[in-house]
């Protein structure tokens, strides 16, 4: 099976996951900025992440995320699901991630995250995670079957 199938097969679920969630919670919105690859130069060449959530009920949510660095880009797209509730407590993330750049050379990928989150204030989460991606050239080995993975740790403004 081509990583580009099991993409195309993972984004489909994605989608029909987010149509069959509750709706019955208010709709929230999050800006996130990961924090860690920013300041530690070592973890993807200092990359700038940004990212927007959406919620599709009471403990799921779209997002949406970009990444820009010297050596590629990344754009992420995904399901969550809390298993707490929405921006409090562990989740996983399901999607897909286009890679772009040197190193990666065009790629398309899966992101599977698993990671947790913490509440700072009324509008401020607190953000954890490691997310493992399949299907793109790993930067060190060059090989797509490689798994890569990746830590993330920021902050997230919701309202």
């Amino acid at each position: 099976m081509s990583s580009r199938f099991l993409v195309a097969l993972m984004f489909g679920l994605v989608l029909s996951l987010g149509v069959v969630a509750q709706t019955s919670a208010a709709t929230s919105h999050a800006f996130g900025y990961d924090a860690v690859r920013q300041l530690d130069k070592s973890v993807d060449d200092g990359q700038l992440n940004l990212s927007y959530q959406l919620s599709l009920g009471r403990r799921s949510g779209l997002v949406l995320g970009a990444a820009t660095g010297d050596d590629y880009r990344v754009f992420e797209a995904g399901f969550k699901r809390y298993n707490q509730k929405y921006l409090s407590g562990t989740f996983f993330q399901l999607g897909a991630a286009y890679w772009d750049g040197d190193q990666a050379s065009s790629d398309l990928g899966a992101d599977l995250r698993l990671g947790y989150e913490l509440p700072l204030s009324r509008w401020m989460v607190a953000s954890a995670a490691v997310s493992a991606v399949y299907g793109v050239d790993h930067p060190v080995t060059g090989k797509s079957d490689d798994i890569l993975f990746r830590p993330h740790l920021g902050i997230k403004i919701h309202f």
